[in-house]
């Protein structure tokens, strides 16, 4: 059976595809000529783009969309304890917890320099 970590990247795996499935058709989309049948004068109509028509690429836009939608719900189920966690970190009163790195530094302005 899977382990977290082999489904944490399952997961993100498929948010990766399913965007990139959304943004390529989304460009394809973008650029693809598009209009109806307008009585046989539009020679544009029926065009292809990589074997896929426009309502195919649509298809693969909308699906793909919805995935990384899916994705994205399981990815946020799969790490609410750390994500509850850290806002409950940020938001409670006190003191806050030095960082394990010590002490930040603190910012120089060029303009201090030149005094």
């Amino acid at each position: 059976m899977f382990n977290r970590a082999k489904l944490n990247f399952a997961v993100d795996a498929l948010i990766l595809v399913a965007f990139l499935a959304s943004a390529i058709s989304g460009l394809v989309l973008l650029t693809m000529p598009h209009g109806g049948y307008q009585g046989g004068r539009n020679p544009d109509f029926g065009e292809s783009v990589l074997f896929l028509s426009r309502d195919n690429w649509n298809d693969v836009h909308v699906w793909g969309s919805l995935a990384v939608i899916g994705g994205i719900v399981v990815h946020l189920a799969l790490h609410w304890k750390w994500i509850v966690c850290m806002v409950k970190k940020f938001l409670a009163p006190g003191e806050r917890r030095a960082s394990a790195d010590g002490p930040q530094p603190v910012p120089v302005w060029v303009s201090d320099l030149d005094n």
